[in-house]
Formats: C-alpha cells, sequence, structure tokens
C-alpha cells in the first residue's frame, strides 16, 4: 500500500501549487475586467442605431425584419456638455420680471440642478423675456442654462461691459436676467404653454 501512495505522488505534476495557479488566474482575470472598463466599452458591439441585415432575403418572399428600436419623435432639447462643473460656477439670477421673489426661487432651483453657488438680485433693467449673458470661458454653461429655462440661442450673449444685474460681483461667471416667463420653469413646470390667438 506505501508503494502505491508513492507511485501516487511521483504521478502528480511537479511544479506550481494548485492554489498558486489560481490566484494567478484570478489576477490575470482581474487585470483583463480592468482593461477593459478602462477601454469604456469601446471593446464589443457597436452602439449605432443602425439595423442589422442578416442575411440579403434571397428574393424567397420571406419578411424582412427592422431590427432597429422606434424613435421618439417629440422634440427634446437636451443641454451641450459644460466645460466648468455647474458647482464651480458662480450664477446671477437678476429678477427683470418684477415679480416678487422670482431671484430666490430661481437661486433654489438652480441649486437642484447643481448649480449651488449663485446669488439671487435685480436686474438693472426690466426684461420681457430671460436672457443669458456669460464671462469668458462660460459659454457652455451659459447655452445649458439656457436649455434649462427654454432661452432661445439669440438671448445668449457675452456679458457686456455695464452689469446688467445690481450688485452684480466681478467674478459671475453667468448672469440670468429674468423674465415672467421663467416663472414657470423654477415654479416647477419646466414646459410652457404658448396661446396663439386665432
Amino acid at each position: 500500500m506505501s508503494e502505491s501512495r508513492q507511485s501516487q505522488r511521483r504521478s502528480e505534476p511537479s511544479g506550481a501549487d494548485p492554489a498558486a495557479r489560481g490566484l494567478i488566474l484570478v489576477a490575470v482575470a482581474v487585470v483583463l475586467g480592468a482593461i477593459l472598463l478602462a477601454a469604456g466599452g469601446s471593446v464589443g458591439f457597436d452602439s449605432d442605431s443602425k439595423g442589422v441585415d442578416i442575411g440579403d432575403n434571397g428574393g424567397d418572399g420571406s419578411e424582412v425584419v427592422d431590427t432597429t428600436a422606434p424613435t421618439d419623435t417629440t422634440a427634446t432639447s437636451e443641454a451641450p456638455p459644460v466645460t466648468v462643473a455647474p458647482a464651480d460656477v458662480m450664477v446671477v439670477a437678476a429678477n427683470g420680471a418684477g415679480i416678487s421673489g422670482l431671484a430666490g426661487s430661481t437661486t433654489a432651483f438652480l441649486a437642484t440642478q447643481g448649480y449651488t453657488s449663485s446669488t439671487a438680485t435685480d436686474a438693472t433693467a426690466d426684461a420681457t423675456a430671460t436672457a443669458v449673458y456669460f464671462a469668458d470661458g462660460f459659454q457652455p454653461n451659459a447655452t445649458a442654462l439656457a436649455t434649462l429655462f427654454s432661452v432661445p440661442p439669440e438671448q445668449v450673449q457675452p456679458l457686456p461691459a455695464e452689469p446688467v444685474a445690481n450688485e452684480q460681483p466681478p467674478e459671475a461667471a453667468v448672469v440670468i436676467v429674468l423674465g415672467p416667463d421663467a416663472e414657470a420653469v423654477v415654479s416647477g413646470g419646466a414646459t410652457t404653454t404658448t396661446t396663439v390667438p386665432g
């Protein structure tokens, strides 16, 4: 019996311990996983929204199935990417509508959107519609805020030499001069209804 045990020991392959080999395999798997995660999903399936042609239909009368996902036909406006983090952008909400508390409720609304460095004041002039002004380097943030307030692109402009808000701080990156149209946005109704006479 001792001879059979010795022959079994001799027939085992020499080399690394099975536990060490297992650890090496796990380490290799972790490294490969990290590489794939770092690749950001660029490895694998293409994510373009084109349909996939499987076969040529062969002219045999068989049905061709469209594999593309239906597109949403409702108009949505997504804000462009910003270059400065919203929390790092000094935003001035200037009430030009004459609606009591509008600038304060706007700063509270901006905080929910990540713009936590904002101040409320009055505009230097009355405004019939909301306009967004930006300092150098903050146009993407201004455009994102304009999209949030449904402000048309022509109402997004560089800050003029003269302040557009009372007590406008010199470090202000974006100044939103609030018109009456801003009230619907900051009060929770991000969509507005326009009635056309006739």
